[in-house]
């Protein structure tokens, strides 16, 4: 993860200013002569706004204080009026829950908390009338200990399963095979004493990986992919694809982690070349399907190299690798954010970029990147930094209202039950959303399974809609003007200089005479920009677009901006 420009480091970066725009100028040119006054995009999720929802806390409809399917789908009128393109549920499907769903016991069904299989029908057909998409979270490196092709691997060695997960034998009991740890901590390891072997699990005890290189697993898995899309899904969140194979000779670790802590990205346990042939199968699957149906994954790497290796040599793996580069960001920092954004939109090979930053695994960006004072004006400055790019842009329900996470020591006191059957450090960032002011926020007529965060009565949907200056219409106005401006749709990217390290500056061209310029000061001081690598002359008819706190157009290069300031102009 980056880390905050230490002082030398904003020394040297003034000092090339100069330098770099001089060599920016001529790489914006080229860019932009790719498809001079063509659209880049030619498929919907190349500039799709994806709306992830956390089921367990979006709308309950039967008063159990758990989210379900019927709720998404009575609440999709408002998603329509938010202006997203397409949904992402996180998983539905029977578990245990002892990862909230990412333990799958069946892969071919509907929790019952959730609903059903006919819920799932209908949520399809009510959100294609709307236009908005479905993605199903498909969790493809491991299942639940208690999937019936678990049980049937571990009944015995010679079971016709017993491959489809990963076992070895170790030195006995008391030595595993390797000392790797896991990703929630401990060995990747656990003994099963009926079989006298260790079986893999990357994640917990509970969460088995499976053995990708078997063939009868493969086309199970396979037969997954194919159920969903004829249910209706749009394509697939994949959920830990870095992680779906490992290295055949499992060497030990010559730096393992301390004692307790979680795994990091290792040459033996993630990114092995086996992922791409599983990853090129399945898109094979998905492109003999109508609907341009989209693989989005969880494509956590460690560069910006590794990430262009996802979308595959030939373009035929994942459409959307998630960028964890940009997404794991915590430090409202231009320069952070700048050289983050410029690698996704300048060392792709112009694929489509993903960017985001909060999530039902990342802390809310209301909280993240929050002072305790200016919060909402940030909020308003994270937004037009992710929804002002080139690329696809992921939502986290709530993040349109300024949602933030429930405090630890708070989250501390909310019990463990039937509805929460296990405390979770990342319940913090999955508290039911928050529609009003009333009991519960209008999540739900029982009691929650988690508790409303406390400032529901400020941050909630009904309030905030009548709220001109909101988080929520700054959202709904930046989404809206994402889809209709050209630039802002499908423009090629622009990677200004702003000649200010706290102020960050990029373009977005739909043509030589279609620029918008989009400026952000994330100082708590006003600062003075001077932009240069504008391709051709300052253009003298400026518009302003959209301005947190208001603002006028600017009529030259330089120019100076508020406080935690976000503008967006067009230069036409």
């Amino acid at each position: 993860m980056c880390q905050p420009l230490c002082s030398s480091e904003v020394d040297t970066m003034r000092v090339l200013l100069i330098m770099k725009s001089a060599v920016l100028a001529v790489a914006i040119m080229t860019c932009a002569a790719l498809l001079p006054g063509q659209s880049r995009s030619s498929h919907w999720y190349d500039h799709a706004v994806i709306y992830e929802i956390y089921p367990r806390s979006f709308q309950d409809t039967n008063g159990d204080g758990i989210g379900d399917l019927n709720g998404i789908t009575e609440r999709l009128d408002y998603l329509k009026q938010l202006g997203v393109d397409a949904i992402w549920i996180t998983p539905f499907f029977p578990s245990p829950n002892v990862d909230f769903g990412y333990d799958v016991s069946d892969y071919m069904n509907v929790a019952p908390e959730y609903g059903t299989l006919k819920d799932w029908d209908r949520l399809v057909t009510e959100a294609n009338k709307r236009g908005i998409r479905i993605l199903v979270d498909f969790v493809l490196n491991h299942t639940s200990d208690q999937h019936p092709w678990f049980k049937e691997s571990r009944s015995s060695r010679d079971n016709p399963k017993r491959d489809w997960y990963v076992w070895r034998s170790g030195g006995g009991p008391k030595q595993p095979p390797t000392h790797w740890t896991s990703i929630f901590g401990g060995y990747t390891w656990t003994w099963d004493n009926k079989t006298q072997q260790w079986y893999y699990h990357i994640f917990a005890p509970q969460q088995p990986d499976v053995n990708w290189a078997n063939p009868a697993l493969r086309k199970a898995m396979f037969d997954v992919v194919r159920f969903w899309l004829n249910h209706g899904a749009s394509g697939f969140r994949l959920d830990a694809t870095p992680y779906l194979f490992e290295d055949p000779a499992f060497p030990e670790d010559p730096n393992p982690p301390q004692a307790g802590a979680p795994a990091a990205l290792e040459p033996y346990n993630s990114g092995r070349p086996e992922n791409h042939e599983v990853l090129r199968q399945m898109r094979k699957i998905l492109d003999g399907y109508p609907h341009d149906p989209v693989l989005l994954g969880e494509s956590s790497t460690a560069t910006i190299a590794d990430l262009a290796k996802v979308y595959g040599a030939n373009r035929d793996e994942i459409q959307l690798p998630m960028d964890f580069l940009f997404g794991n960001l915590t430090a409202l920092n231009a320069g952070i954010f700048k050289k983050q954004v410029d690698a996704a939109e300048l060392q792709l090979s112009g694929q489509t970029p993903v960017f985001f930053f909060s999530s039902h695994d990342h802390p809310r960006q209301w909280t993240t990147f929050g002072n305790g004072k200016n919060n909402d004006q940030i909020a308003k400055l994270t937004a037009t930094l992710t929804l002002a790019q080139r690329g696809c842009v992921l939502l986290y329900y709530g993040e349109e209202l300024g949602m933030g996470n429930m405090p630890a020591g708070e989250l501390k006191l909310v019990p463990t039950g039937p509805k929460r059957p296990r405390a979770d450090d990342r319940d913090g960032e999955r508290t039911p959303m928050q529609w009003n002011d009333a009991l519960n926020a209008g999540f739900s007529t029982g009691s929650p399974w988690l508790p409303v965060e406390t400032g529901y009565k400020r941050y909630n949907v009904v309030t905030e809609q009548r709220n001109s200056s909101s988080i929520y219409s700054w959202y709904t106005q930046l989404l809206r003007l994402r889809h209709e401006n050209p630039a802002l749709r499908d423009g090629d990217y622009l990677p200004l200089e702003s000649g200010n390290p706290d102020v960050l500056a990029f373009g977005r061209q739909a043509s030589p005479t279609d620029v918008v310029l989009i400026v952000l000061n994330t100082s708590a001081k006003e600062q003075q920009a001077d932009i240069s690598g504008m391709p051709g002359q300052w253009q003298g008819s400026h518009r302003m677009l959209m301005a947190s706190p208001a603002a006028d157009a600017p009529r030259s290069q330089s120019f100076t901006v508020a406080p935690y300031g976000v503008f967006i102009a067009a230069l036409q």
